[in-house]
């Protein structure tokens, strides 16, 4: 059979047809293979986070979650899950504060958090169990203000805290609260704003009267080193020309006007000789209690001895 004959017949099987029985097998065979692949295609799995089964990563991912509730505490409002986080964070802060900075700080938590008593409704339990701790808190701002020792950081303190508390009454005219409850703690705000300003003026005067009360610890001191070189006890010549050179230096500061250092000066003396407070003595030995025998020894003089 050559080239052309095999052609020919290849075009006659174009005219071949299939009959109908094996039609109909085809095209059922067909869709049973077409039903079968779709049973048994592939199901979609989650993704398995096989690594949390790794214990190492316990700590990190307890680690992420503590540093995510902490950050989110701090912008949460009363009757939110994560609020006990942010008041536990501030009640901290108030707690590690020094004496210095405690009643600012506490007044700060105190105006924080009635601020945040202003932006909730439908909260009543928990804005009645705040504004108690309110309350507290506002109590404590004028009697840690007397706990400071110096002077004008005392005053300084008082000064701003008396600034910051300014719109405390209007923050509270924002906070649903009862008529009762409103009132006391307008009541508890007025009578610290009060306290802290007659704190301002008591630690003012006292500033102003600083070069009298200071010569009356120097009287006091100078008669106390006297009669214990008399007596030649407790402290050696070093601690003594030390105390004595301190108690010049505080005199000469008095005189120059600068009362906070002629201070330091006296509690320096006090501290090195471990001298007990001289305050009690002080009030009896004004210089209007002194009567005529009294005698003042002089500063060089003991300088001499």
């Amino acid at each position: 059979m050559n080239e052309k004959n095999l052609i020919q017949q290849l075009k006659e099987f174009k005219t071949i047809k299939p009959n109908n029985d094996w039609v109909n097998w085809l095209k059922s065979n067909l869709l049973e293979i077409k039903f079968n692949n779709i049973l048994e295609r592939p199901r979609v799995k989650l993704v398995s986070f096989s690594f949390i089964k790794n214990r190492s990563f316990i700590p990190v991912l307890l680690g992420l979650f503590m540093i995510g509730s902490f950050s989110l505490a701090q912008v949460s409002l009363p009757g939110n899950i994560l609020y006990p986080i942010k008041t536990l964070t501030q009640n901290t802060r108030i707690y590690l504060s020094s004496d210095q900075t405690k009643p600012m700080v506490r007044l700060e938590i105190a105006k924080a958090r009635m601020e945040d008593l202003s932006k909730i409704q439908n909260h009543e339990k928990e804005i009645k169990e705040i504004v108690k701790t309110i309350n507290k808190d506002l109590e404590l701002v004028p009697q840690e203000i007397k706990k400071i020792n110096k002077k004008q950081v005392a005053l300084d303190v008082s000064k701003n805290i008396q600034e910051k508390s300014k719109d405390l009454k209007t923050i509270t005219e924002k906070i649903a609260l009862t008529e009762e409850d409103k009132d006391e703690l307008n009541k508890t705000v007025e009578n610290t704003q009060n306290q802290v300003l007659a704190l301002i003026i008591q630690t003012t005067d006292e500033i102003n009267k600083c070069p009298s009360f200071l010569t009356n610890h120097l009287i006091e001191l100078s008669g106390y080193l006297a009669d214990t070189d008399k007596e030649n006890l407790l402290w050696t010549a070093d601690e003594m020309l030390q105390a004595k050179t301190l108690l010049i230096s505080a005199e000469k500061s008095i005189k120059d006007g600068d009362c906070f250092l002629a201070i330091e000066k006296i509690e320096s003396i006090k501290q090195l000789l471990s001298i007990p407070s001289l305050d009690v003595q002080v009030e009896t030995s004004t210089p209007e209690n002194l009567d005529e025998n009294s005698t003042i020894i002089p500063l060089e003089e003991l300088m001499e001895e």
